[in-house]
């Protein structure tokens, strides 16, 4: 028992189906082996899409240390796997002192301990890993991110959202978005398309001057009146800015307490912070609300993303002297790849607004 029969499940097998470009890696990584005599702590969530990431590592020559570096319902199909083929699973304290090299998400690895070296793929823990001493190459603002990001957390949101109020649709509602970032501006984009009354809540100038320039209604992000008002309409608040703990720290928190309005934190660590508690928020304070799903982004959207933070893991390997401590982006090479192989599988995506961020022309 282990993991070469775990991966031979029909459950994985056609999880694997649907990700075409970690299915290319798979097959170049069990030639080429490039992880061969490497230890690498695994910190996405256990699910089955991030498991044919693990299959990738394994079949590269891993030696693959798992944990619950976030904890959430969605894992439980997984967790009953691993351990049905006793296939361990630490805890995060314990994972981060057992390998070399960190594959992790908001570093929640590596606040626990300085690793030879880490591939991330969000903001949080780019920001994170700008305070820790060792070489990160960030697949947060490559191009292949991207993808998600428009496409991928705001339909994911949706679908949390049925899930946990069947009864109470989006349609007509109006939200405040807090950030217009990579991801605040394609869930901004996703819920008008709902359709809902979209308010974009931005501090940056520049970033505020494109969402106006895309349609929005936009208000500055500053305990104002403006602000104030809006908050007082708002249906459903969302925070996606990617600053741990910004609302609490940046806001009067009686501003969010309306009767009717709903809280949700879409960034990758808590963004509401201590002034509110975990009932207050849509699926708790600690955990992305699509990340309470099973699949909390359509694989078509996350396989570019997770293939970006494999390469991340693959440049950092295969040349250790190259990266000296800091962060580093993904080599483009390596995101033109990301891109071309999702163009391909997926020709008939609609890419109004984002072609040109792609680099895509098609015809």
């Amino acid at each position: 028992m282990g993991l070469r029969e775990l991966f031979e499940e029909p459950a994985h097998l056609q999880e694997r189906v649907e990700l075409p470009i970690l299915r290319a890696l798979i097959q170049r990584y069990a030639t080429e082996r490039p992880f061969l005599g490497s230890s690498v702590a695994f910190g996405h969530l256990l699910v089955r899409n991030s498991m044919v990431m693990v299959e990738a590592l394994w079949r590269g020559g891993a030696e693959i240390v798992l944990c619950r570096a976030h904890p959430s319902p969605s894992e439980g199909p997984i967790l009953d796997d691993l351990q049905r083929h006793a296939i361990a699973v630490l805890d995060v304290d314990q994972a981060a002192r057992s390998a070399d090299w960190f594959l992790d998400v908001g570093a929640v690895l590596g606040r626990r301990h300085v690793p030879r070296g880490a591939a991330e793929v969000t903001r949080t823990g780019v920001i994170h890993y700008q305070h820790i001493a060792c070489p990160v190459v960030s697949a947060d603002d490559c191009r292949s991110k991207r993808i998600e990001g428009f496409f991928g957390t705001g339909e994911g949101f949706v679908r949390a959202w049925r899930l946990h109020r069947p009864q109470d649709p989006l349609e007509g509602r109006s939200v405040v978005v807090f950030g217009f970032g990579k991801i605040g501006r394609g869930v901004a984009h996703c819920l008008r398309r709902v359709p809902m009354q979209v308010i974009v809540a931005e501090a940056d100038d520049e970033a505020r001057g494109r969402a106006e320039g895309e349609g929005f209604a936009v208000v500055v992000a500053r305990p104002e009146a403006p602000l104030q008002r809006a908050l007082a309409e708002a249906d459903v608040v969302i925070s996606v800015t990617g600053h741990p703990g910004v609302i609490g720290a940046s806001f009067p928190p009686a501003w969010f307490r309306r009767p009717r309005t709903v809280l949700v934190n879409l960034g990758a660590e808590d963004e509401f912070g201590p002034p509110f508690g975990d009932d207050e928020i849509l699926g708790g304070r600690h955990l992305p609300l699509n990340f309470h799903l099973a699949r909390p982004t359509l694989n078509r959207y996350v396989d570019p993303p997770l293939a970006a933070h494999l390469l991340a893991l693959e440049a950092l390997v295969r040349q250790p002297d190259r990266w000296p401590p800091g962060v580093h982006p993904l080599p483009p090479e390596m995101d033109a790849w990301v891109i071309q192989s999702w163009r391909a599988a997926w020709p008939d995506e609609d890419l109004t607004g984002i072609a040109e961020e792609l680099g895509i022309t098609d015809g």
